[in-house]
């Protein structure tokens, strides 16, 4: 039998509510000789089943392992059965676009000196509904010379996995993916491949990708093992791949600028959920990371996450991310850290005449909620006691997946003694989106084109 042009390998476990659809998808490409390659890390689900209901189509392989053996196992279990020139990799919860492969193939045809191609993703929940973009690396099509891919990467994985093909030989090059934890498997085997030939991108997107909370993703980042792991990810690279690395020591200094950054980004995170300890945790290790960028500002930070002082924090972790930020400029992870440690001075504006209009409209033994995507600006400004809505050591996704788990949160906050509902100008959407909130809290006490302030007594 002649080896296929391309093989789909899609590692699975527990995915059976999407495992049909992905496999749909990529029989559905328009490339000759395919093969799709499932592979279940010992599923207790029934997607075996699902896979049996392909049993007719010659072009899908099947292999269960009977016991548990792991993501990186399992994608090289994959690797290893491949037989195409071309390997795609696809998620078991995602799917194809029409014309994916097709793409992604081309990308590699056109540009010989290229080891891996990806793209764009829509993005989609649980239910398949759209959810909004995440940032793209580039508008256009564009292919990025080794050296600098390497560079970019290293810094933040901007590879979505239901959108790589890459050549069979540089993944032989590469190695096997590596264990490194219960996260990041991936963006290790996407570094070690852009060190052996260009990064291709299409800008049109070519998978859909599903965030819901069964991903490992979800759970991994929550935890903080996402962010453990994304350091050894560094750290070994490094170390393996050092003779392949021009100006080792820049890039070493500047990777570890942004995994301190992510640590920082992290640590803000965690104390919105709640979790002081966790926080703590995580600032401690961006100051092992950078001590020469942060060390005069960390003890600060330290004492105040120790406090919980929300509003500290805030100031002190943007003013370490723009200084981190610095340290890697000229990158685009550098540009997006710049971005979020940036203050807008109109909203800062606003947010002082809002402060001023609640003082004025608030009694001062209110307790406040607002809706400032977990800023605590305007609740220090205002000077009245409160918290975040929504407060996301009840939530903790944050933003609810409908109108009936707002009201339900606005109620439960309503019976813990929120008296007041601020919603700024920036959040006025929500009013739109969540239609059945906006009907609960009924009439405003008081609105204005900066904010609208509901009593929440009146209810």
């Amino acid at each position: 039998m002649s080896s296929p042009r391309v093989s789909v390998c899609i590692p699975a476990r527990d995915c059976a509510t999407f495992l049909g659809e992905a496999i749909e998808s990529a029989l559905a490409q328009d490339v000759k000789e395919l093969e799709v390659l499932v592979h279940d890390d010992a599923s207790q689900d029934g997607s075996e089943g699902v896979v049996h209901d392909f049993r007719g189509d010659g072009r899908v392989r099947f292999l269960r392992h009977p016991r548990r053996v792991g993501v990186a196992a399992n994608r090289n279990s994959c690797l290893r059965e491949a037989r195409g020139e071309l390997v795609a990799w696809l998620d078991a919860d995602d799917a194809y676009l029409p014309g994916a492969l097709e793409r992604q193939v081309a990308a590699l045809d056109a540009n010989p000196g290229a080891a891996i191609a990806h793209g764009a993703a829509e993005i989609v929940d649980e239910a398949g509904a759209a959810l909004p973009p995440w940032p793209r690396p580039f508008e256009r099509d564009t292919v990025e010379r080794s050296r600098r891919a390497f560079g970019e990467l290293i810094l933040h994985n901007e590879l979505t996995t239901s959108t790589v093909v890459a050549r069979r030989v540089a993944h032989e090059r590469a190695g096997p993916f590596a264990v490194v934890g219960s996260s990041s498997s991936d963006w290790d085997m996407w570094l070690r491949l852009a060190l052996r030939g260009d990064v291709a991108y299409t800008a049109a997107p070519v998978a859909r990708y599903r965030q819901h909370r069964a991903t490992i993703s979800h759970a991994s980042a929550a935890s903080g093992a996402r962010l453990r792991c994304d350091v050894r990810v560094v750290r070994r690279v490094l170390q393996a791949e050092r003779k392949r690395i021009s100006d080792r020591a820049e890039t070493v200094r500047r990777a570890e600028a942004a995994l301190a950054a992510k640590a920082l980004l992290h640590a803000g995170d965690l104390q919105t959920r709640g979790d002081r300890s966790g926080a703590l945790r995580a600032v401690s290790l961006a100051g092992r990371l950078r001590p020469g960028a942060i060390s005069d500002v960390l003890p600060r930070l330290l004492l105040a996450t120790a406090r919980n002082d929300a509003y500290i924090c805030h100031r002190l972790t943007k003013a370490l991310l723009e200084r981190l930020a610095r340290r890697l400029d000229g990158s685009r992870f550098g540009a997006r850290l710049a971005r979020t440690a940036a203050t807008d001075p109109e909203w800062s504006a606003a947010l002082a005449r809002i402060a001023r209009t609640v003082r004025a409209v608030v009694p001062a033994e209110a307790q406040v909620g607002t809706v400032t995507k977990w800023d605590p600006t305007l609740l220090h400004l205002s000077g009245r006691r409160g918290r975040q809505f929504p407060d996301r050591r009840k939530l903790p996704n944050g933003y609810p997946p409908d109108s009936a788990t707002a009201v339900d949160h606005l109620e439960r906050l309503r019976a813990e003694g929120l008296s007041h509902l601020v919603f700024p100008s920036a959040s006025f959407w929500w009013l739109d989106h969540y239609r059945g909130l906006a009907e609960r809290l009924a009439r405003p006490a008081h609105a204005d084109d900066d904010c609208v302030i509901y009593d929440l007594r009146a209810l």
